[in-house]
């Protein structure tokens, strides 16, 4: 009788440790800051190619890391485009870092079977926003897209939530970037005459009305872009333009007011976004690439360059 007991017991502590085993992370071969990637200089270049930024994906957004940098998400689409013009599936992946050691990258439990599109995290990291496509049809026909995001629980992620009615409407709702007070700035009927950009306030945790932008956010180029940085001292904005997406950088004034757009040298497929220090800004170019935010300084005219420091 002791000895079938015995054999129960060790059955099933046998089943536990698969479970647990099937459970566990898989680890890359890589540590530290950045999934160990070495930093790049004023010439962009891609983010960790093979793990990333991989020849037979398509990267639909750039790569978005949590405020304490041990979290990674990114969009791929799987299929691009079909012959009727449905956009292929676009794939939440993310990998973590736990003990200095970065996960195989994966699709959270969440995103399962769901096209997410542009993440984005708030300033404290508990909330991870991103654009729900619901049918997507390019470039004419039926489109359904809203502003969803997650939140942290003791588990994890909470299943996804609609952002606010405010926000959703029955057009199109397209996310852009996330302030650090965390206003949070959207696109309305994005790619058609009627586009523009709103932006929404977060007060007690409630979103207040969207308020459309000026002409500081609103060119008459479409902006398939725009991120504002954490101290909100530079606004920079992929504008679709006779030229290509073009990445162009504006500055805020003492008065509140932005400077006029300069150019940068950067182009990009439509999505950006900055790394947690402000150091390097990621940008899609037929694959996510990072460069250095050196040239912010650089291009910043003189009469703000040297304000205040007399």
């Amino acid at each position: 009788m002791r000895l079938r007991y015995l054999v129960t017991f060790l059955i099933l502590c046998g089943g536990i440790s698969f479970v647990l085993a099937q459970d566990a992370p898989r680890f890359l071969d890589k540590a530290g800051p950045y999934i160990g990637q070495k930093p790049p200089g004023k010439i962009p270049e891609y983010f960790a190619p093979g793990i990333i930024s991989v020849d037979e994906n398509f990267e639909h957004s750039t790569a978005i890391f949590s405020p304490d940098g041990r979290e990674v998400y990114w969009t791929t689409n799987v299929g691009l485009y079909t012959e009727n013009g449905i956009q292929g599936n676009l794939r939440l992946h993310y990998m973590k870092m736990v003990n200095g050691r970065w996960t195989v990258p994966q699709i959270p439990p969440f995103a399962k079977d769901l096209n997410l599109d542009r993440p984005v995290f708030s300033p404290d990291g508990t909330r991870l926003y991103f654009d729900m496509l619901k049918m997507y049809y390019y470039p004419n026909g039926a489109e359904e897209t809203d502003i969803f995001f997650v939140e942290r629980t003791e588990n994890g992620w909470s299943d996804p939530v609609p952002a606010s009615p405010l926000i959703n409407s029955n057009r199109i709702e397209r996310l852009h970037c996330i302030a650090a007070d965390g206003s949070l700035y959207f696109a309305r009927d994005p790619f058609t005459n009627n586009e523009s950009i709103f932006v929404t306030k977060r007060i007690n945790g409630q979103f207040t009305k969207p308020i459309e932008l000026g002409e500081s956010y609103n060119s008459e180029s479409y902006e398939y872009a725009l991120l504002i940085s954490p101290n909100e001292e530079y606004m920079i904005i992929c504008e679709n333009t006779s030229s290509g997406a073009n990445v162009k950088i504006s500055f805020n004034k003492p008065n509140g007011e932005w400077t006029e757009r300069f150019q940068t040298p950067y182009y990009t497929g439509g999505f950006l976004s900055l790394s947690p220090d402000g150091k390097y800004l990621f940008l899609e170019n037929e694959g996510i690439q990072w460069v250095s935010t050196s040239f912010v300084e650089e291009l910043k005219p003189d009469y703000l360059k040297y304000a205040g420091r007399i």
